[in-house]
């Protein structure tokens, strides 16, 4: 009953929420290319019967009701009903979820496969992709995200593609509400994630820090070219750094970053982390009785304020105390 009554409502609001997306991305032509002639927009009733007989009955409300322009390139990847009801992702978040199942290009079976492995697809969320993680010629067979496509070229139009997939190229986190959208392996941490972390920062009270991060994440990815993932420390209120010379400000922001990514469950069973500045590092602490977890005896008071394959970052109470080392870099 449950399932049911997402099911409906689901499609009821997507058919809302998605038309604005999918009729903005009309005037969008990633390649360069000029629009065709023609602006008739396609009925979907072929369409629509192909997803229903092979159980993407969601899609096809979906198509019906809001169909995409002829002259709008487009690659749908869609998600069977099984895989949306399992997903249990609410109502006002389907917008999200499937947007990163649509590429503004258009992308036949062959498309794909003529493309190298790990290669990043574009989708509707900006600076988000899909990747092509796996395809054997021979046996025909690829995966975008590690989901197989199991309907290639179910429906060809003009420039409107649609495959149908095994599942969702995203997963969903009942508890944090929450959907979590893989990273392309072939795209760097600098371009995707810095200026979404950045963004985060200056939107959740740490606005000077993220500022910092801003100026110096460029010099912090040239010096280290090896850097996976990360943690990050982020304090509130570092204005007077900002106002420091370029080489403090750069020491300041690597000695409240550590290589790897480590949760605030993780942090709890360490004693001391080395951060980006050489030779340098930062102690944990935890008082047992207050359950207070402490970087060099700062306060972690937002522990896991962003969290994603390469990154994690917490806010503390206040600037790490670089006193020393500053004082003794502006003699």
């Amino acid at each position: 009953m449950g399932k049911g009554i997402f099911f409906t409502s689901a499609t009821m609001v997507l058919a809302v929420i998605l038309t604005a997306t999918l009729r903005h991305n009309h005037h969008r032509h990633p390649n360069g290319d000029s629009p065709s002639s023609t602006t008739t927009i396609y009925t979907p009733n072929a369409a629509s019967k192909l997803l229903r007989s092979n159980g993407f009955n969601f899609i096809a409300n979906f198509l019906h009701i809001s169909p995409p322009r002829s002259t709008t390139p487009q690659t749908i990847f869609a998600i069977p009903d099984s895989a949306i009801s399992n997903l249990s992702v609410p109502p006002y978040m389907i917008k999200h979820l499937l947007a990163y199942h649509i590429s503004p290009t258009k992308l036949t079976i062959q498309d794909l496969f003529n493309k190298p492995l790990k290669t990043c697809l574009p989708t509707l969320i900006q600076h988000q992709t899909v990747s092509i993680t796996k395809k054997d010629n021979k046996k025909r067979l690829l995966e975008i995200n590690n989901v197989l496509i199991t309907h290639p070229d179910l429906f060809l139009h003009q420039s409107v593609t649609i495959h149908g997939v095994a599942a969702s190229f995203a997963s969903f986190d009942p508890h944090q509400q929450t959907i979590t959208l893989p990273i392309c392996e072939s795209e760097s941490i600098k371009d995707i994630e810095w200026g979404r972390i950045v963004k985060l920062l200056g939107s959740s009270g740490f606005t000077a820090f993220a500022i910092g991060l801003k100026s110096m994440s460029e010099e912090i990815v040239k010096d280290f070219p090896d850097l996976n993932s990360v943690t990050i420390f982020a304090p509130p209120n570092v204005d007077v750094v900002l106002s420091s010379s370029p080489n403090v400000l750069d020491q300041f922001m690597r000695f409240h970053i550590v290589s790897h990514r480590h949760s605030f469950k993780q942090l709890a069973g360490l004693a001391s982390l080395s951060t980006l500045v050489t030779g340098k590092h930062v102690d944990i602490t935890r008082n047992e009785n207050s359950k207070v977890l402490s970087i060099n005896g700062v306060p972690v008071t937002a522990p896991d304020l962003f969290v994603s394959p390469n990154f994690i970052v917490h806010g503390i109470a206040r600037a790490l105390n670089m006193h020393q080392q500053l004082s003794s870099m502006s003699r």
